[in-house]
């Protein structure tokens, strides 16, 4: 492709829409929402399949959702794998196939041309795959110098990008988790179909900070990886927008703050009436969530809370936080990531606040288990979480 990679991450139902689509608005630039997230699954399986140690190969599941690594004993090993993986793996064309018919149903739920274009996507190994994907991309537009795509789940594959598109960049977006919880269920009210396990959000929440904060030190994103808030980007848009535009070397363009321009009803999951970008969304949780929802978020991320803007409102009751746990299982929805075994996930919660509390040393592959990586825990020592 003549022009740069471009990649969104984050959550679903943290904002990223908004972001995307505010870089698509721009003359120089391509984003497509979504297109490729089985892309992403399939690479997941190959790494797995290729490259992990045979006992992990022979439990883990190929259909599973994307994980948030903590607490199973696998974890550690297959997000070493996410993390180290290579793009060169060699593609089935059964699956190849298979990958056109996914992401262009995908596609099609945001651009019907891309959608179409699916069947052109073509590759020998991954990486070939990636590239065909993103030249889709550009072709939506002409004379753009950035083109790329927004995904949620699969932060942990921006090292792989890395390697792969040497000129690529990164933006992440970060959000309150009580803002991204509160935004999930507002959205399952709505549309039952889109109903979540809203604790699953919140483990992937504090994955996502392990993740930026180990990025935010690695020399081969040095200046290409860029967290971006949430709560800035809707109550000072224009500000973010020319700092999005530093990030890629072009100029501002005020049509970047005209969402509505292509028929953008807003960025929330709440009815407004409002369009464009409002910041009424920033703080609504507050009064929305409940506070069993909020006592709970604040025991699963107020640890990672600390290495963020956002701080823990309550002081949580672990028996409080285990019923809702509870209640929460047997209403999971459409989508989930925990283990789904009450005892091993709560069991897991008590202890990593038990880890936090000691000054002792514990075992590496406990930590790596409840913090993903070692100097997250020291981190969050140094921070008094």
């Amino acid at each position: 492709m003549t022009c740069k990679p471009l990649f969104v991450f984050g959550l679903a139902r943290s904002g990223t829409n908004l972001l995307a689509r505010m870089l698509d608005r721009h003359p120089d630039v391509t984003v497509a929402l979504d297109p490729y997230l089985p892309l992403f699954r399939s690479l997941r399986n190959a790494l797995v399949a290729s490259r992990a140690a045979e006992e992990v190969r022979r439990r883990f599941s190929p259909s599973a959702p994307f994980q948030d690594y903590y607490f199973d004993s696998d974890g550690p090993a297959l997000l070493d794998l996410m993390l180290a993986g290579q793009a060169d793996l060699p593609l089935d064309q059964d699956e190849l196939q298979a990958l056109r018919l996914k992401t262009g149903e995908r596609a099609s739920l945001e651009s019907p041309t891309l959608g179409a274009q699916m069947a052109g996507l073509a590759g020998k190994d991954y990486g070939q795959l990636f590239r065909s994907g993103l030249d889709l991309v550009a072709g939506l537009k002409t004379g753009v110098r950035w083109a790329g795509c927004k995904e949620v789940w699969v932060l942990e594959f921006v090292p792989l990008l890395a390697r792969l598109f040497p000129e690529a960049r990164f933006f992440a977006l970060e959000r309150d988790p009580r803002a991204i919880v509160a935004s999930l269920l507002a959205m399952a009210e709505k549309d039952p179909t889109q109903a979540a396990h809203a604790p699953s959000y919140l483990r992937h929440w504090r994955k996502q900070v392990a993740l930026t904060h180990r990025f935010a030190a690695d020399p081969l994103l040095a200046g290409r990886f860029r967290s971006i808030s949430f709560e800035r980007l809707a109550t000072r848009p224009e500000d973010e927008a020319r700092q999005l535009c530093d990030a890629l070397d072009v100029d501002f363009h005020p049509e970047m703050l005209r969402l509505s321009a292509d028929g953008w009803k807003g960025n929330s999951s709440f009815d407004h009436g409002g369009k464009d970008i409002y910041a009424e969304t920033v703080d609504r949780w507050r009064k929305v969530l409940p506070a069993r929802v909020v006592q709970a978020a604040d025991y699963l991320c107020g640890p990672e809370m600390a290495l963020t803007p956002y701080r823990p409102i309550t002081s949580p009751k672990a028996n409080e936080v285990l019923a809702y746990l509870e209640e929460a299982g047997r209403e999971t929805g459409s989508w989930r990531s925990d283990s789904g075994d009450l005892l091993v996930d709560f069991g897991g919660e008590m202890i990593r606040h038990m880890l936090l509390d000691t000054g002792s040393e514990p075992d590496e592959s406990l930590v790596r288990r409840c913090f993903l990586f070692n100097g997250i825990l020291g981190s969050l020592r140094q921070c008094g979480a």
